[in-house]
């Protein structure tokens, strides 16, 4: 898939931080989930940061991940980009950005042949 790296690493970056933020705000920011969300979310970001020649994210770890950690986090960015299709206001322009950027992030990190709809083996 041809989609800018910048982009798709500053996505997964806000990303992040919205979800971060959203399980502070409901009270469940230590929580194993939140944890979990932002295992998956940290990963998300450094594979775009890599893709996008990010420095930092040249320096730290990991560099590569197996099959099941790859559908993991397009599981993520597909159910997140649904989410925000349903719930977000297509009328404003900022949202639309905001989910056609979740659409090609889930694109981009899907490995070939996967999809959320079927329930394959990793």
């Amino acid at each position: 898939m041809n989609a800018d790296p910048a982009l798709l690493f500053a996505t997964a970056r806000d990303e992040r931080a919205r979800r971060k933020a959203a399980w502070k705000a409901a009270g469940q920011g230590l929580s194993d989930r939140a944890a979990w969300d932002d295992a998956v979310w940290s990963n998300i970001e450094q594979r775009t940061g890599l893709a996008a020649a990010d420095p930092a994210c040249r320096q730290r770890q990991p560099q590569s991940w197996h099959p099941p950690a790859m559908i993991m986090m397009a599981r993520s960015a597909w159910a997140t980009a649904v989410k925000a299709e349903t719930s977000l206001d297509a009328t404003d322009p900022a949202n639309v950005a905001k989910i056609t950027a979740l659409w090609t992030l889930f694109r981009w990190l899907k490995p070939a042949g996967w999809s959320p709809y079927f329930e394959a083996k990793a």
